[in-house]
Parts: structure tokens; sequence; C-alpha cells
């Protein structure tokens, strides 16, 4: 995606800035700087992903990782190797046992229900009373307000449906999937708003006055 290529266009994309042009109001331009910013936090992370094999963190996690299995794999084949590290090399000895108890803890915990792309769900430890785990937690609250349509009872009204759900497609709120069934929906309140009439006739106004008045 081109980068805007004159000064002050606030790290926008080609694309963003014309959108950014076209806005009209406040909620538009929040939607595009909305935009912008999940793009710049993707980028960052595809380029933490990048970077990430070559850092000396990488590395000492990968060792980490592999020396913890060697030592699991060890003590499968004899076990009277734990109480030989524990008597002559203590100190490392508990480090190894807190990552073991701590490993063999996460693994009895609930695990976290939200659905990944594949539909099977995320497995990771889920937060003690939530749903989720640490990260999706957060990844739902940073999602978009819920949305909400006005009453389809006019063309006026539908035709806010139909701007809003616009908007939605630009910020994240709807998915394209859920906005074509929702379009359809619409399209079918715009072909019969003329056979309704939420209004009382006048004569129905009349009657329940009297009925007041009585």
């Amino acid at each position: 995606m081109a980068k805007a290529e004159e000064d002050g266009y606030m790290n926008y994309t080609d694309e963003e800035w014309e959108i950014y042009r076209q806005a009209k109001t406040t909620e538009d331009y929040t939607a595009v700087d909305r935009m912008r910013d999940e793009r710049v936090r993707r980028e960052q992370e595809e380029e933490l992903k990048e970077q990430w094999p070559s850092t000396e963190a990488a590395r000492l996690f990968t060792q980490l990782g592999e020396t913890f299995k060697a030592c699991q794999k060890l003590l499968e084949q004899d076990p009277e190797i734990e109480d030989a590290a524990k008597l002559a090399d203590g100190e490392r000895h508990d480090v190894f046992t807190m990552l073991r108890d701590n490993l063999e803890k996460a693994n009895r915990a609930p695990r976290c229900e939200y659905p990944r792309s594949g539909g099977k769900p995320c497995r990771a430890p889920k937060v003690r009373g939530q749903k989720y785990c640490c990260m999706h937690l957060a990844m739902e609250a940073a999602r978009p307000t819920k949305f909400n349509l006005p009453a389809l009872e006019d063309a006026n009204s539908i035709q806010v449906a139909l701007t809003k759900t616009a908007q939605g497609l630009v910020d994240g709120t709807l998915d394209e999937k859920v906005a074509t069934k929702l379009a359809y929906v619409l399209q079918v309140a715009m072909t019969n708003v003329g056979n309704v009439d939420f209004e009382p006739d006048e004569e129905e106004e009349l009657e329940e006055e009297m009925e007041e008045v009585e």
C-alpha cells in the first residue's frame, strides 16, 4: 500500500488520505485515524516478527526451551537423576522445578474459548473468572463499540442505516459478510417502506382523545 507522498499527511497511505479528504464529520475523521493506526500496528508486528529471530532474546528463549525439553527427556529416561541434581546443584534444580510446576499448572488451567479463524478455540490458559486469555481479552477490549441501527420506519431512517453500514465497513465495526446481508435487509426495507404506516389515523386519534375526556 503506497504511502502518500506529500508532507503533512500524518503517515496516511494514498488510499487513507483519499478517504480523509472525502470525510465530512468528526466520526469520519476518527474512522480514518483508526484505520491508519490499525495498519501501523500490523506493520509493526510484521517488522517485529521479521527481526525477532536475529535478536539475543530469541536466542535465549530458544536455548531455554531446548534445555528444558532436554532435561524433561533425561528425567523420563532416568528419574533418579533429579535427586542427584537437587543434591549437587540445588539452585539450578530449583529453577527447573519452578518451570516444570508452572507449565503443569498452565496445562491444567481452563482454556481460552476465543474462536480462531479455523473454528477451533485458542486453548491458551484463560484469565480467572473470564472466558478468554490475556491476549484475547485485550483484543476484545480494543474492538469498536457495538454497531447499532435506527428503527427502519421511513426512508430517512433507512438512509441513515445505509450511511452507518458504510461507516461500519470503514472503521471495522462490520465485516464485509455481515454488511452484505445488512445491505439486502435495507433493500427490502426500502421496497416495503411505502406499504407501512406507524402513525395512527385521525379517527383513531379522535377516539383516543374522547376516551381520555370520559
